[in-house]
């Protein structure tokens, strides 16, 4: 097993495109799928203030966040793994980066798309039911890259 450098952990964080958010309530964990955008060294979640994932962030804002990929012919993986305090984000330019690269990641166009998307996050901000943009805050991160026995 490999232990991924600083480079090789962005890279990817930058290519995958789905992670999975692991949280607790202080006596049990909940693991969920989650997309995500990799922007400036952070990972961006959005997410709807509602259900078993808020309630838990709202008892502790300490998370784990982990993206996981194989290489083409599946003989290799690689997993980044994320310690981190969540926090949400309120900063309107830094909702419009997470909001363009989200819009990026998933293949539509941002003249198309980012002003209608962000009228929704101007006019929804003091709305507790609305969207929400939140940034993982890393306490730790570590990366590791292993080769498979498939085949072999």
């Amino acid at each position: 097993m490999k232990k991924l450098n600083e480079q090789e952990m962005a890279d990817v964080l930058q290519n995958v495109k789905d992670g999975v958010l692991a949280l607790t309530d202080g006596t049990r964990p909940y693991c969920i799928p989650f997309g995500y955008v990799y922007i400036k060294d952070a990972v961006y979640l959005s997410m709807f203030p509602s259900g078993r994932k808020w309630d838990y962030f709202q008892k502790i804002r300490d998370v784990c966040y982990t993206v996981f990929c194989w290489n083409d012919d599946r003989t290799e993986w690689s997993s980044v793994v994320i310690d981190g305090e969540m926090e949400q984000v309120t900063d309107i330019e830094t909702i419009e980066a997470v909001v363009k690269a989200n819009i990026v990641k998933v293949g539509l166009d941002p003249v198309k798309y980012l002003e209608k998307r962000m009228d929704y996050y101007k006019k929804s901000m003091d709305n507790p039911k609305a969207l929400k943009i939140f940034k993982i805050n890393t306490r730790d991160m570590n990366g590791r890259r292993m080769h498979t026995m498939l085949g072999e």
